[in-house]
C-alpha cells in the first residue's frame, strides 16, 4: 500500500498546470453546486472557483427542490404537514443557505463577474408559483440582487420575480428574461437603468404593462410570447431604440387579447425577422372569456409594424403569415371583452356577418393591398424569406412584393403554399413588367408530401412553373429539399 501511495503522489497533474484562463474555461461549464465541488481536488483548485466568470445556479441540480416547485397542495395554510413534505422543506433551506452562501462569497471577490444565470425550472407559469410559493420566490428575488453585487456583464434568469435593475447594472450588456415577473418599474428601468446595455432577450413572459421598450445603446432585441397561460394578456408596444439592429418577434396570438408592436427609427440598417406561431385571429372564446381585437385593427396593427421598419430594414423574415378575414364583421351581442361568456350564449351567438371582402385571404397580400398607396413599402430590403406563408393561388403574394421592393437582391419561398381564395379579382390585377430588375436569385425550399388533397399539381412544381414564366432571365431560380 505504501508503494501504491508514493506512486500516485508521483503522478503529475497536468489538469492544475494549465494556465488560469484555460481552467476558468473550464469551470464556466458547470453548474454551481458541480462548481464549487471543484475545491477539493487539489490546493490549485481550493479558490479557483472564486474567480470563475459563469455563475450557473440552478435549482435542477437539488432534485428535490426542482420537484417541489411543481407540486400544488390544496391544503389550508394552517395544516399540519408530513414527513416528505418537512424533508423537501429542509433541502429548500439547505439549498437557501447553499445560494446565499455562493453569492455573498462571490460579491466579496474583485473578479469580475461575466455571467451570471439563475434558474428556477417548473412546469407552472411564474404567476402561479408566486401564489402558491411566496416565500420561496421573495428569496429567488433576493439571490438576483445578491447577484447583481457582482456587476455581471451577463444576467440570465429564468422563473425567477425580478427585482428593481437600479444598481450593480453599470457592466450589464446582455438580459435573457425567461418565464420571469417583471418589476412594476422595469420599463423605466430599462431606459435610465441600463447604461450599457446591448442585447435583450424576454420570452415566456407577461408585458401587457409594457407601453415603451426604450435604451439608447440597445443593438438587438428578441421578445417571444410564448408559451402563454395568462388569458386576454397584451402585446402591445412601441420600441425606441436608435442603435437596434436586429429585431426577432414571435407572436403566440392564443389567449392574446391585443396585439400592437411599432419600431421607431433607427440610424442603422436592421435585420429583422417577424414569426407568428399561431393564426393570426384574435377575437376568440378562451377559457370562459372573450377577448376581442377586431380583424380590422389587427391588420392595420401588423401594417403599421411593417410600415415602421419599411425605411431601415435591409433583411427580413416573415413566418407563419397564413390567411386571414379583414372585412368589418358585426357579431351581434357579444359581451365586451374580457368579460365571462353567458353560459350556452357562444353556440346561438357565434354567427359572423360576412361580406365579399371578409372572406379569407392571405395576410401578407391583405396588408400590402391595405398599403398600396404607399409604394414602395420596403425601399432598402435586399434580403427576404418567406416561411411558412400563403402566397396565393397565382402567387400575387409574391409579385406584389416584388412591386414594394426595388432594391431586393434574394428572396427565399420557404414551404410556402398556394390556395385558392375567394377574394375580390379587381384588387389582384398586377403588373409584373418592371418588378425584378435588381432581383439575382430566388430560393424555393419544399418538404415531401407538399401537394394537398384535390390539387393534381405539387405545391413545388406549381409555384417554380409561375416563377420561371413571369422572371426575368437573369435571375437564377434554385431549388432544394428541405432537410428534415
Amino acid at each position: 500500500m505504501a508503494k501504491r501511495r508514493r506512486a500516485d503522489d508521483n503522478v503529475d497533474d497536468r489538469l492544475s498546470d494549465l494556465p488560469d484562463c484555460l481552467l476558468h474555461d473550464i469551470l464556466s461549464n458547470l453548474k454551481a453546486r458541480q462548481l464549487v465541488q471543484t475545491c477539493v481536488l487539489s490546493s490549485r483548485w481550493r479558490r479557483l472557483w472564486l474567480t470563475a466568470p459563469c455563475l450557473d445556479i440552478d435549482a435542477g441540480e437539488f432534485a428535490s427542490v426542482a420537484s417541489r416547485q411543481d407540486k400544488v397542495r390544496f391544503k389550508p395554510l394552517f395544516g399540519g404537514k408530513d414527513g416528505e413534505e418537512e424533508e423537501e422543506d429542509e433541502e429548500l433551506d439547505r439549498f437557501d443557505d447553499f445560494v446565499d452562501s455562493l453569492l455573498l462569497r462571490r460579491s466579496g471577490c474583485v473578479s469580475p463577474l461575466g455571467t451570471l444565470r439563475l434558474s428556477m425550472p417548473s412546469a407552472w407559469s411564474i404567476w402561479m408559483r408566486f401564489h402558491f410559493d411566496r416565500r420561496g420566490s421573495n428569496s429567488h428575488t433576493r439571490w438576483v440582487r445578491r447577484g447583481l453585487r457582482c456587476s455581471p456583464a451577463t444576467l440570465d434568469v429564468s422563473g425567477i420575480k425580478l427585482p428593481p435593475l437600479t444598481s450593480g447594472t453599470h457592466r450589464l450588456t446582455k438580459l435573457r428574461l425567461y418565464n420571469v415577473r417583471l418589476h412594476k418599474d422595469f420599463e423605466t428601468h430599462l431606459s435610465s437603468g441600463l447604461p450599457v446595455l446591448e442585447d435583450l432577450e424576454v420570452r415566456c413572459t407577461e408585458m401587457s404593462k409594457i407601453s415603451r421598450i426604450a435604451s439608447h445603446t440597445l443593438k438587438n432585441l428578441t421578445v417571444d410570447n410564448s408559451p402563454t397561460t395568462n388569458e386576454g394578456t397584451s402585446l402591445k408596444f412601441a420600441v425606441d431604440a436608435p442603435r437596434l439592429s436586429r429585431l426577432h418577434l414571435a407572436v403566440q396570438f392564443k389567449r392574446l387579447g391585443v396585439f400592437a408592436v411599432t419600431l421607431s427609427e433607427t440610424t442603422s440598417p436592421v435585420h429583422a425577422s417577424i414569426c407568428f406561431l399561431d393564426k393570426a385571429k384574435l377575437r376568440q372564446v378562451q377559457g370562459g372569456c372573450y377577448y376581442w381585437q377586431d380583424d380590422k385593427n389587427l391588420l392595420l396593427a401588423l401594417c403599421k409594424l411593417l410600415r415602421s421598419l419599411s425605411q431601415t430594414v435591409t433583411s427580413l423574415e416573415l413566418s407563419g403569415f397564413q390567411d386571414m378575414a379583414v372585412g368589418e364583421q358585426h357579431i351581434p351581442n357579444f359581451p365586451s371583452p374580457g368579460t365571462p361568456w353567458p353560459a350556452g350564449a357562444y353556440q346561438s351567438q357565434q354567427t359572423v356577418q360576412t361580406s365579399a371582402d371578409s372572406l379569407p385571404r392571405p395576410m401578407l397580400q391583405a396588408i400590402l393591398d391595405a398599403e398600396h398607396n404607399r409604394s414602395p413599402l420596403f425601399p432598402n430590403l435586399k434580403t427576404l424569406v418567406i416561411d411558412k406563408c400563403q402566397i396565393g393561388d397565382n402567387i400575387q403574394t409574391f409579385w406584389s412584393l416584388l412591386q414594394h421592393t426595388p432594391a431586393l437582391e434574394k428572396l427565399t419561398l420557404n414551404n410556402c403554399e398556394c390556395e385558392k381564395f375567394r377574394y375580390g379579382a379587381a384588387s389582384y390585377t398586377l403588373d409584373k413588367g418592371g418588378t425584378a430588375s435588381s432581383l439575382k436569385l430566388v430560393e424555393i425550399i419544399y418538404k415531401d408530401g407538399d401537394d394537398h388533397e384535390g390539387q393534381d399539381t405539387p405545391q413545388m412544381e406549381k409555384i417554380l412553373s409561375m416563377v420561371q414564366r413571369d422572371l426575368p432571365v437573369t435571375t437564377k431560380i434554385h431549388v432544394s429539399k428541405l432537410q428534415k
